[in-house]
């Protein structure tokens, strides 16, 4: 049997006036520890952009976050540590653009 994950994309614009080096390290110093606090978070991972190589994209990263369900997701953003955590998110991004969908893992480690 197969298992799926809900899961959470947030595709992010670095803030204005940032260099990519300080998003990159904001990121992943200071959001990302806040990010791994969520309860029943199952995996977590962050994917930045290299806009050099891709500058018609139009974002600099994002961001997988996998829940059992959609209702464990919600819950765990809508508690104090999601609260603390999206609140974060100006501190080094202009905008997020969250995607939800169920992940069917095919071939996985």
């Amino acid at each position: 049997m197969q298992k799926t994950y809900t899961k959470r994309l947030g595709i992010l614009r670095k803030k204005d006036g940032i260099t990519h080096e300080q998003f990159v390290e904001h990121w992943l110093q200071k959001h990302a520890p806040l990010c791994v606090k969520l309860p029943g978070l199952r995996r977590y991972s962050v994917n930045m952009v290299d806009r050099q190589r891709f500058p018609d994209f139009g974002y600099d990263g994002f961001s997988e976050l996998w829940f059992d369900s959609e209702e464990a997701l919600v819950a765990a953003l809508q508690g104090p540590k999601g609260k603390t955590l999206l609140a974060d998110l100006p501190n080094f991004a202009k905008d997020v653009s969250p995607i939800i969908s169920v992940e069917t893992q095919i071939l996985w480690p």
